[in-house]
């Protein structure tokens, strides 16, 4: 029977990664831009002259364009750690405006994988939760395959599904686990006043990510389960 490292002897080597000095300062300056913008965003609910300006019909306009700005801006930043994280991992730290020209010549088809598999997330809640949870698993390496080896949408998905097979509950089960690690960290850190532990969340952002790339990496390793 294939083994995986378990979901928290992951966590704990990605804690390594992640707490080396010289990934950490990295790491933070790559999730830097995004941590800029939740303090925006806190300005915004935070601060009597911008409360009185969204209560307005044009604060209501200029807040949606904002938050379509922060979540394409987010989606940027997420392809942009996923790049750095894999170059740590290959010995091959890039310098930030590498990753952020590199995360921007797979910008476009990243945003439409993106937007793929949230729908399909979505479409899985519609059709209730076993239909939620296939999908979560089955293409839970999505991004990673499109990045590691440059394929196109449905490649990636299908890439990602058959890695997936033969080993379902295992992968569910990892993932589940990062999820609850990174659920219990932002609880942790709403406990920081000011609003500093949702701006230290985002900036630490690469910390939840690397768990989900490092069983991407054991998994590619090994390859598809035959039958």
């Amino acid at each position: 029977m294939e083994k995986l490292t378990s979901p928290f002897e992951i966590i704990k080597n990605s804690w390594e990664v992640f707490t080396k000095k010289q990934n950490f300062v990295y790491l933070v300056k790559i999730y830097s831009p995004i941590g800029f913008l939740t303090l925006i965003s806190l300005a915004f609910a935070y601060v009597p002259f911008f409360v009185k300006f969204f209560e307005t019909s044009i604060g209501d306009a200029v807040m949606l364009i904002f938050n379509i700005l922060f979540i394409a801006f987010a989606i940027f930043i997420n392809l942009s750690g996923i790049i750095a994280v894999m170059g740590i991992l290959d010995g091959k730290v890039l310098q930030v405006r590498s990753v952020y020209e590199k995360a921007f010549s797979k910008y476009g088809k990243f945003f439409l994988l993106t937007i793929v598999i949230f729908s399909l997330y979505i479409l899985g809640l519609i059709l209730l939760i076993v239909p939620l949870i296939l999908f979560i698993a089955w293409f839970s390496f999505t991004e990673f395959v499109y990045v590691e080896k440059e394929t196109g949408i449905n490649a990636s998905l299908t890439e990602s599904k058959k890695l997936v097979k033969g080993r379902f509950w295992k992968i569910f089960w990892r993932i589940s686990m990062f999820g609850l690690f990174s659920v219990l960290s932002q609880i942790i850190l709403t406990f920081l006043p000011y609003e500093i532990g949702t701006i230290t969340f985002n900036l630490i952002g690469a910390l939840y990510l690397i768990p989900q790339i490092l069983l991407y990496r054991e998994v590619s390793s090994k390859g598809a389960v035959n039958g």
